[in-house]
């Protein structure tokens, strides 16, 4: 029932503004616009704030996933590298014995 009081007062809002004087229906105008335009500028302010945090937020898991990642790889890279320097070591000894085993 409210809606249907508040639709029926806008005809005499209409009303009431037409009867004003053109000068006062003029500033009536700017005073509308720029609330207007202070709320608008709020709201898409607050837009902005809104999609900053979901940015952030997305930018944030894609950090952790790739520190996860590197995390993993640098395991990966001390292992492998752990490998390749006990074969580089054993080589090594095996080029030593050889040589040994040529004096003999």
């Amino acid at each position: 029932m409210k809606i249907l009081d508040f639709l029926r007062e806008i005809p005499k809002l209409f009303d009431w503004y037409f009867k004003l004087p053109q000068l006062k229906r003029i500033s009536l105008n700017y005073i509308v616009l720029i609330a207007l335009l202070i709320t608008l500028s709020y709201y898409n302010d607050k837009q902005h704030r809104d999609n900053y945090a979901v940015l952030s937020s997305r930018i944030d898991s894609v950090n952790d996933s790739r520190a996860k990642e590197q995390e993993k790889y640098t395991a990966k890279l001390e292992y492998y590298t752990d490998k390749f320097n006990h074969l580089l070591e054993m080589l090594l000894q095996k080029k030593e014995q050889d040589k040994i085993n040529q004096k003999l």
